[in-house]
């Protein structure tokens, strides 16, 4: 049995044209994505959805990079707000340990959704949702806002996610 290597690629666009080129990708039969997290709006007191990071599509492909790079240049016109593909030396931007990052934070449809925890001992402890693997990295905790922010760092900056801090039970 083979088993295909799965890529996780990053494009940079424009904000405005993120989600009719992610829709581009995604009728070209590609499992492109734009990584949201859940996060609380006191507004309509409720949860909603956020761009995790405005301006990036994430692409998970069997193709290679050189595969990738001729299916993105073949686009032509459609392409429309690409800005570039982030890579280094050659290759997908992508460290191995963010691909695992990502995999264990984002579900399948690409959102972080809202954790649930407690404060002991002016730490949180997380009971419920993806943060669970992340605990150790919540450097601080914003109750009123209902975010966490994490010391893991992608694209220079600190990732903020969402937290419902509840009273132990």
């Amino acid at each position: 049995m083979i088993v295909m290597k799965e890529n996780w690629y990053v494009l940079f666009v424009l904000v405005a044209k993120e989600k009719k080129l992610c829709s581009v990708l995604t009728k070209k039969g590609l499992n492109a994505f734009i990584p949201q997290m859940e996060y609380y709006r006191r507004d309509i007191k409720g949860n909603a959805l956020k761009s995790l990071f405005p301006g990036y599509i994430f692409i998970k492909s069997e193709m290679n990079q050189s595969d990738f790079d001729n299916f993105l240049y073949k686009l032509e016109d459609q392409r429309d707000g690409l800005i570039r593909q982030l890579k280094k030396d050659g290759i997908s931007a992508l460290r191995k340990e963010e691909i695992e990052m990502f995999k264990k934070l984002l579900n399948n449809e690409g959102i972080l959704e809202m954790s649930q925890a407690f404060i002991e001992d002016k730490k949180a402890v997380v009971t419920k949702g993806p943060l669970i693997y992340y605990q150790d990295h919540i450097v601080k905790v914003d109750k009123h806002n209902k975010l966490a922010c994490l010391d893991l760092k992608f694209m220079n900056r600190q990732i903020l996610v969402g937290l419902n801090i509840k009273s132990k039970i």
